[in-house]
Protein backbone atom coordinates (compact mmCIF):
# COMPACT_ATOMS: atom_id res chain seq x y z
CA UNK A 1 0.00 0.00 0.00
CA UNK A 2 1.64 3.46 -1.03
CA UNK A 3 1.50 6.25 1.17
CA UNK A 4 -0.26 9.11 0.07
CA UNK A 5 2.36 11.90 -1.54
CA UNK A 6 1.67 15.66 -1.55
CA UNK A 7 1.71 16.97 -4.63
CA UNK A 8 3.82 20.40 -4.75
CA UNK A 9 2.22 23.42 -6.84
CA UNK A 10 4.72 26.09 -8.14
CA UNK A 11 1.58 28.67 -8.24
CA UNK A 12 1.12 30.45 -5.07
CA UNK A 13 -2.53 29.95 -3.38
CA UNK A 14 -3.13 33.61 -4.10
CA UNK A 15 -1.35 35.80 -6.21
CA UNK A 16 -0.63 39.25 -5.34
CA UNK A 17 -3.26 41.61 -7.66
CA UNK A 18 -2.14 45.36 -8.63
CA UNK A 19 -4.65 47.60 -6.56
CA UNK A 20 -6.17 50.33 -8.72
CA UNK A 21 -5.13 53.91 -7.52
CA UNK A 22 -7.15 56.18 -5.53
CA UNK A 23 -6.49 59.14 -7.34
CA UNK A 24 -6.41 59.70 -11.52
CA UNK A 25 -2.95 59.35 -12.97
CA UNK A 26 -1.63 62.90 -13.45
CA UNK A 27 -3.64 64.01 -10.44
CA UNK A 28 -1.16 65.78 -7.87
CA UNK A 29 -2.66 64.67 -4.07
CA UNK A 30 -4.23 67.64 -2.53
CA UNK A 31 -3.61 68.13 1.33
CA UNK A 32 -6.84 69.17 3.31
CA UNK A 33 -6.22 72.99 4.89
CA UNK A 34 -6.35 72.54 8.62
CA UNK A 35 -9.80 74.70 8.52
CA UNK A 36 -11.00 71.64 6.83
CA UNK A 37 -9.41 69.49 9.52
CA UNK A 38 -10.38 71.51 12.57
CA UNK A 39 -13.89 71.59 11.03
CA UNK A 40 -14.35 67.52 11.16
CA UNK A 41 -12.43 68.16 14.54
CA UNK A 42 -14.98 69.82 15.77
CA UNK A 43 -17.76 67.71 14.02
CA UNK A 44 -16.88 64.51 15.41
CA UNK A 45 -16.14 66.01 18.85
CA UNK A 46 -19.54 67.67 19.01
CA UNK A 47 -21.20 64.30 17.98
CA UNK A 48 -19.74 62.17 20.57
CA UNK A 49 -20.75 64.93 23.21
CA UNK A 50 -23.96 65.21 22.32
CA UNK A 51 -24.47 61.15 22.18
CA UNK A 52 -22.87 61.13 25.60
CA UNK A 53 -25.19 63.58 26.50
CA UNK A 54 -28.35 61.80 25.55
CA UNK A 55 -27.03 58.37 26.78
CA UNK A 56 -26.72 60.29 30.31
CA UNK A 57 -30.17 61.53 29.88
CA UNK A 58 -31.82 58.35 29.06
CA UNK A 59 -30.22 56.42 32.16
CA UNK A 60 -31.28 59.51 34.17
CA UNK A 61 -34.97 59.22 32.88
CA UNK A 62 -34.59 55.33 33.95
CA UNK A 63 -33.46 55.75 37.11
CA UNK A 64 -35.96 58.45 37.90
CA UNK A 65 -38.67 55.85 36.57
CA UNK A 66 -37.31 53.55 39.00
CA UNK A 67 -37.19 55.92 42.02
CA UNK A 68 -33.77 56.24 42.19
CA UNK A 69 -33.04 59.69 42.08
CA UNK A 70 -35.38 62.75 43.33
Amino acid sequence: MKSPTRESHSVPLHAPTARPSIEPSGTPARPASWLSKVGWLVVIWGGSVSALGLVSLTLRRFMQAAGLTP
